[in-house]
């Protein structure tokens, strides 16, 4: 793929584990952050640069931590495509499709429930629209969807589970990244066909069928790999660091 001119691309949109960081409680790349937060900044000064921002299965409040970091003025898109952190005036916006909030609290009871009788499995805490299930120790996370599918039974036929790097995301049905980012570009203005999206897991597909570029680094999955208009022979941060290169950002 030929080198991008940056003006094709407007807006950089990031999954944050496996991508912006090395994944769940690895150190930042605080040089890195310095980085995108100068970039922003110059984007917000109205230099012809794309501004940063993130869609991640995060909850809210770790997504409004990591825009302050980026110094983003951009809007956020959090657990997996539920929700929108708009900075300006710390407003938090649903998915205008998400209908049936009481499904997911009856998910989450279910299984707490579980959680209490095994011991090898939890919860993420923090979420308000979805349910994310983490293996303990140094399991990992495969075999979980089946194991959700029969703890939930007929309402599993009214949820996404996605796998990321590291758990089982459940959101309500039609709920996923690619519904994120069209309901940031609704809020924004900035087109779908001027992001790049940066991913590395199943979770990140829909985003990537939905942006007008997509690249990921090299420990994403091979579906993953098979979508990217470039993929890094770097892993995590570096690749992020090595596709931004790619695509002129800086």
């Amino acid at each position: 793929m030929e080198v991008m001119q940056r003006k094709c691309v407007r807006l950089v949109v990031l999954d944050v584990d496996g991508v912006l960081t090395d994944g769940e409680s690895a150190p930042f790349d605080l040089e890195l952050f310095q980085q995108l937060a100068a970039l922003n900044e110059r984007s917000r000064l109205g230099e012809p640069v794309p501004a940063v921002t993130v869609c991640t299965g995060r909850p809210q409040a770790y997504v409004e931590a990591v825009l302050q970091a980026l110094h983003a003025s951009i809007p956020g898109i959090f657990e997996g495509g539920a929700g929108l952190y708009v900075p300006e005036g710390r407003r938090i916006f649903p998915h205008p499709d998400i209908t049936n909030l009481s499904l997911m609290r009856t998910v989450r009871r279910v299984l707490e429930e579980e959680v209490d009788r095994d011991a090898s499995i939890y919860l993420q805490p923090g979420k308000d629209f979805t349910v994310s299930v983490f293996p303990r120790g140094k399991a990992t996370p495969e075999g979980l969807k089946e194991r959700v599918t029969g703890l939930l039974g007929e309402r599993a036929g009214e949820l996404e589970l996605l796998y990321s790097a590291s758990c089982l995301n459940i959101l309500p049905k039609g709920i996923h990244k690619g519904k994120g980012i069209e309901f940031l570009s609704s809020w924004t203005g900035i087109p779908l066909s001027s992001m790049l999206a940066v991913g590395d897991s199943e979770v990140d597909i829909p985003m990537f069928q939905k942006a007008g570029y997509r690249a990921s680094p090299a420990n994403a999955t091979p579906e993953v790999k098979a979508l990217a208009d470039y993929v890094s022979g770097k892993k995590s941060s570096e690749g992020l660091r090595d596709i931004l290169n790619r695509f002129s950002v800086y």
